[in-house]
């Protein structure tokens, strides 16, 4: 395999360059700013490019709403450039073995380092922003991509033991001021549907949690769930009073954390582990910071109800396992690349504080879970990503829609074309392929074929390194 991507060194210092836009905008030279922008950008590849714009946009600020350049059609071209230059990013291919895609083979650390700071520039707060500018200091930072819970990365369809497809970075300058970025590039930041109570459960399934218990009810995996392989202990909180708990996640945004213990596997080497502090969370700047997927069908989104919740200090970075994310709303890393991101992140033993920046990605299928316009709908494939609509009967106490037809589905499609809410209506015509009776027996065939054990094994077999976890 060859990298298709430019391989040869730049001397460009992209912070000095934007640095030096950013001062003639704000001496309202705009012309000039845009001259020397294009200039900087001229030659060099999309990530370098990619990352002056987001740094200007960042330093510029409302500014950039202010440039005045009559008659320049190029100049604005380039203004309206910087000004999308805020939105979720894509996540550059940072091939790992020789001839692997690699958008960065050529560039030093510090060039590395500016190309990832920049997304944390604009998408993290003035505490991450004042953080990336500290010497003997580290940010972080996670790039989410959008993945159902019951995705598997072991080819075993909707096992739901995760997928090592995110990408979390430590940003550190050194104390001479010395730029470098280490990147942990098999992470999760979703959780897996083994945590989830739509898994099922033979009447003896633990809760987690320091309540404890266990669910007493029989209950047959949710539509969607059939597949999953293992089931876990129940994590999440009933958010919406339907007696199902509901799994949640961190929300895209900035979180101070701290370090904590946590039983990671052996393989991670270490029990250190990240988690917000209890400042944050008593500052109330972790409010409305957890999603949860309350209507079961595997995504955070803004169909969720209730889907908002404020943050607890449960929702940490840990070490997942080899096979498995062990992910329940944690954000989560390879164990071979766990203890070097660790190490990573302390290399200042006196630093106790760290901004963590995570932010959606270009090319997911949702964003924020309060936000619907920014998701575009996902094509109808036969395959684990498309949404499923959750049964009427697996919503506990939820009230049933009604309407003219015996399929509460039906009731429910009808009830979104009615109100005109196309997107709902979308959502529950691409759940109709999923209900079929055909994929209920092919999961039946699986576990009669032993590639999933039935549920009174799954309920009471523990995995071995399981972390613990309660979210």
């Amino acid at each position: 395999m060859t990298n298709p991507h430019p391989v040869t060194p730049t001397g460009i210092d992209i912070r000095a360059s934007a640095d030096l836009v950013i001062a003639q905008i704000r001496q309202g030279q705009h012309a000039e700013a845009i001259r020397l922008l294009e200039e900087a950008r001229a030659n060099e590849r999309p990530v370098v490019q990619e990352a002056l714009d987001r740094y200007v946009a960042g330093g510029a600020g409302n500014e950039l709403l202010q440039m005045d350049l009559p008659g320049n059609a190029t100049a604005s071209v380039s203004v309206q450039r910087l000004q999308s230059a805020r939105a979720a990013p894509r996540i550059p291919e940072h091939g790992r073995a020789a001839g692997e895609p690699n958008e960065f083979a050529g560039l030093t650390p510090a060039q590395t380092y500016d190309v990832y700071a920049s997304m944390a520039e604009v998408r993290g707060n003035q505490d991450a922003r004042d953080a990336l500018r500290v010497d003997n200091h580290s940010v972080l930072l996670g790039l989410r991509r959008e993945n159902p819970t019951w995705a598997s990365g072991d080819g075993r369809g909707r096992a739901g033991t995760g997928l090592y497809n995110d990408r979390i970075v430590v940003l550190t300058r050194a104390a001479d001021g010395q730029r470098s970025a280490f990147v942990a590039d098999r992470a999760t930041t979703d959780p897996t549907a083994q945590y989830s109570h739509h898994a099922g459960s033979n009447g003896r399934r633990a809760f987690s949690g320091p309540a404890g218990g266990e669910e007493t009810r029989m209950l047959a995996p949710s539509p969607g769930y059939e597949g999953v392989a293992r089931p876990r202990k129940i994590e999440g909180e009933d958010v919406d009073g339907d007696t199902m708990r509901d799994l949640g996640r961190l929300a895209e945004g900035t979180v101070e954390m701290m370090t904590a213990e946590h039983r990671n596997p052996r393989a991670a080497g270490t029990s250190t582990a990240f988690r917000p502090s209890e400042e944050f969370i008593d500052s109330g700047q972790g409010n409305g910071m957890v999603q949860r997927d309350t209507n079961a069908d595997g995504y955070f989104t803004a169909a969720d109800p209730h889907g908002t919740q404020d943050l607890n200090p449960t929702f940490k970075i840990h070490s997942g396992s080899r096979n498995n994310t062990d992910s329940a709303g944690c954000q989560t890393i390879h164990p071979d690349d766990y203890r070097a991101f660790i190490d990573a992140a302390q290399s200042n033993p006196r630093q106790t504080r760290w901004q963590y920046v995570l932010t959606s990605t270009q090319g997911g299928l949702f964003h924020n879970v309060e936000v619907g316009g920014d998701r575009p709908q996902p094509a109808a494939q036969p395959d684990a990503a498309a949404p499923v609509e959750r049964a009427a009967e697996r919503q506990g106490n939820a009230a049933q829609p009604s309407g003219p037809f015996d399929d509460p589905g039906l009731n429910r499609y009808l009830a979104a074309v009615i109100a005109g809410d196309s997107e709902r209506a979308n959502r529950i015509a691409l759940g109709f392929s999923f209900r079929a009776p055909g994929l209920a027996l092919q999961s039946t065939c699986q576990v009669q074929a032993g590639l999933a054990p039935p549920i009174e094994t799954q309920a009471t077999a523990a995995p071995r390194d399981t972390p613990e976890l309660q979210m």
